[in-house]
């Protein structure tokens, strides 16, 4: 009777577990959810979506890979990059950004003005240089150590005002894409690479769309 005990309050602490494991990824599902369908996450995706639109033509002719919204480790945890390209110019790294309005000052936190509200805004280029950095540390990883890492923060809306420093517009994407120089990178390669280090755990990666700043 004692064993037998014993084995119920180890399969009632394995169940209680196993619920407590389930209630988490059920209320991760439910933040997630209801985070993916407000309205800043759909402008942020309607973004990306016009990004993507407009790399995939530019680098038609070129044979250019790109991963959409690519999921890389960073540390113990990971990070999501809203657009890698690869080409013979080696790896760009693109943060895309949907906002409206006005976008003022410097530093870490900017200030985003949308009629009479005003905002802080992550610096884009700050988080665009954590996914820039994370990406050099895969290529050396790899032996990819001569690959050139270009970045680039590209706003979509035709009504917003933004620092020149700050990033570019669609136009912009089109210049800095001509003139990205020819390194003879195997872009292939440098896809398959990548590609394959993805995160795949699909709660992490809620996760991290959880925790994303400012679309």
């Amino acid at each position: 009777m004692f064993f037998e005990n014993i084995a119920l309050f180890d399969l009632d602490k394995k169940t209680c577990i196993l619920i407590t494991i389930a209630v988490a990824a059920a209320l991760l599902l439910f933040i997630y959810i209801c985070i993916h369908f407000s309205k800043g996450k759909r402008k942020g995706r309607a973004a990306e979506k016009k990004v993507a639109k407009i790399l995939k033509k530019l680098g038609k002719a070129d044979h250019l890979r790109i991963i959409n919204n690519a999921y890389l480790p960073l540390y113990n945890k990971a990070c999501e990059v809203d657009h890698l390209v690869f080409g013979r110019f080696g790896v760009l790294v693109v943060e895309t950004k949907g906002i409206s309005g006005k976008v003022t000052g410097s530093g870490k936190n900017l200030t985003h003005t949308i009629g009479s509200k005003t905002h802080k805004l992550y610096n884009p280029q700050m988080q665009n240089k954590t996914h820039i950095d994370n990406v050099t540390h895969h290529l050396k990883k790899g032996g990819f150590d001569k690959t050139p890492v270009n970045g680039a923060v590209v706003f979509t809306a035709k009504d917003i005002e933004f620092p020149s420093e700050l990033g570019i517009d669609i136009k912009g994407l089109e210049k800095l894409y001509k003139s990205l120089p020819d390194a003879g990178c195997n872009q292939d390669v440098l896809y398959n690479y990548f590609q394959d280090m993805q995160v795949k755990n699909p709660l992490k990666k809620a996760w991290i769309r959880t925790r994303k700043k400012n679309d």
